[in-house]
């Protein structure tokens, strides 16, 4: 499977025009393979939502949004100082993807192991029939939340093996496995337990296609806490700015959960489905420009980056910006296919969490500035500053139900976007002063 990539790269060189064709695959594959994930994260909620109650589908918004916070983590402390370790040459970046995965392996056991131990917490400490929504979507986690983290750890070393159709067979794996069983599982018991499992099937199912491709090698346990250990710092600062980043973006529904109630969560679960292609975006440009912009400070400095990020930023504009915008202008017929009359009353609300989402979008190239830069402690200032706005808002705004929800989020990023243009200002001037004084003292650089 390894070789399917090559495959693909011969036959397209041979077509008319096969040449300039083949500058644009890597591109169209990564595209092709997250938007088969937005796709089935798509119509799998749509039928989760179309066949479990509202307060079962309130279970699986909530267990997402635990998995997204566990996600965030997995990707600052594993996966964001992996890339990193990996951005040498090609033999090099293979030796160090060997490293990481057997890393990778040893977190996600000790993640399944913590999440196991909140889930006997949340059977003490939420009692009662009211909060059984919430301990099912703990519950859920524990086995849904590493059988996702095993795929995305997969789909990542493909990418850095320069792998993207095999990614995106992986993918499509993912989508045949996640929409069959979402509609087997969910037919033959409508329960969010039920539903939960679908993402396992599909994460396994995934996660193996992209081991058969990219197979990790004997165990080299040692090794790799010994690559994990050199990156601590990093990585400890990076896990440091997920935790409030969690509360505004990728976990916000859990923040949802405690101020506005199931009801609220189920709501904001259906208007984020909808949304959530233009996240699958973001994130096939991010798997191949966050290594590129890496490469590009490595190569031409400063200048070089902000190059890179600045034409990331245009394709989201472009890419992002068309999607939502077709959201906001056609939201009633939307949200009337995807959902039939479910959720009709919340045309309104999901044409600002559309607007909100572009933001979200337009976030992104500032953090991948600051994140190569590797200045750590200044994103997470950003990121407490938008928390704490996040908080403040939702506390106010679920007072008015979902409408007060989307409008505090709306104001909570356009806030943070601005925080963040400061912050890749004040990266750019740092890291050219430590370059400087490095380079007339004759050291080395360092990350903070």
């Amino acid at each position: 499977m390894s070789n399917l990539d090559a495959l693909v790269d011969t036959v397209v060189r041979r077509l008319p025009g096969g040449a300039r064709i083949a500058s644009f695959q890597t591109r169209a594959a990564s595209f092709a393979e997250q938007g088969l994930q937005g796709a089935a994260n798509l119509l799998v909620n749509v039928i989760l939502a179309r066949n479990l109650t509202q307060s079962g589908f309130a279970t699986i918004g909530l267990l997402l949004g635990i998995h997204y916070f566990v996600l965030g983590l997995h990707r600052t402390t594993l996966v964001l100082p992996f890339i990193l370790d990996a951005s040498g040459s090609e033999s090099e970046a293979i030796a160090a993807e060997r490293h990481w995965w057997w890393a990778n392996l040893m977190l996600i056991g000790a993640i399944a192991a913590f999440l196991a131990l909140v889930c006997v917490i949340a059977a003490f400490a939420m009692p009662g029939e009211g909060l059984r929504w919430a301990r099912e979507a703990i519950g859920l986690a524990v086995v849904v939340t590493p059988s996702l983290l095993l795929f995305e750890f997969g789909r990542r070393v493909l990418y850095q093996r320069r792998l993207p159709v095999t990614a995106a067979v992986a993918s499509a794996v993912y989508l045949v496995l996640n929409l069959g069983s979402a509609w087997l599982l969910t037919h033959l018991d409508r329960s969010a337990l039920a539903g939960g499992m679908a993402w396992v099937v599909a994460g396994l199912g995934g996660w193996t296609i992209a081991t058969l491709a990219a197979p990790p090698g004997p165990p080299q346990l040692r090794t790799a806490l010994r690559s994990w250990w050199q990156h601590r710092s990093f990585a400890f600062w990076q896990g440091m700015t997920t935790l409030p980043y969690a509360v505004y973006n990728s976990s916000v529904s859990v923040v949802i959960g405690i101020f506005g109630g199931p009801a609220a969560v189920a709501g904001f679960a259906a208007a984020r489905t909808l949304t959530n292609p233009a996240i699958s975006m973001v994130t096939a440009v991010d798997s191949l420009d966050k290594p590129r912009a890496a490469r590009a400070l490595a190569a031409n400095g400063i200048a070089g980056l902000a190059n890179s990020v600045g034409r990331t930023r245009k394709l989201l504009v472009i890419l992002c910006g068309g999607y939502l915008g077709l959201l906001v202008l056609a939201a009633d017929p939307i949200l009337d296919l995807a959902f039939g009359n479910i959720y009709a009353e919340h045309v309104n609300e999901v044409r600002i969490l559309a607007v909100a989402f572009f933001l979200i979008c337009m976030n992104q190239p500032s953090e991948t500035f600051v994140i190569v830069l590797r200045q750590s402690k200044l994103l997470l200032v950003t990121r407490i500053f938008a928390a704490t706005v996040a908080i403040i808002a939702l506390a106010i705004g679920a007072r008015y139900g979902l409408m007060g929800t989307a409008i505090a989020l709306l104001a909570t990023h356009a806030l943070n976007l601005t925080s963040l243009r400061f912050a890749e200002r004040a990266a750019a001037r740092r890291w050219q002063r430590v370059n400087s004084l490095e380079l007339n003292t004759g050291g080395v650089i360092q990350g903070s």
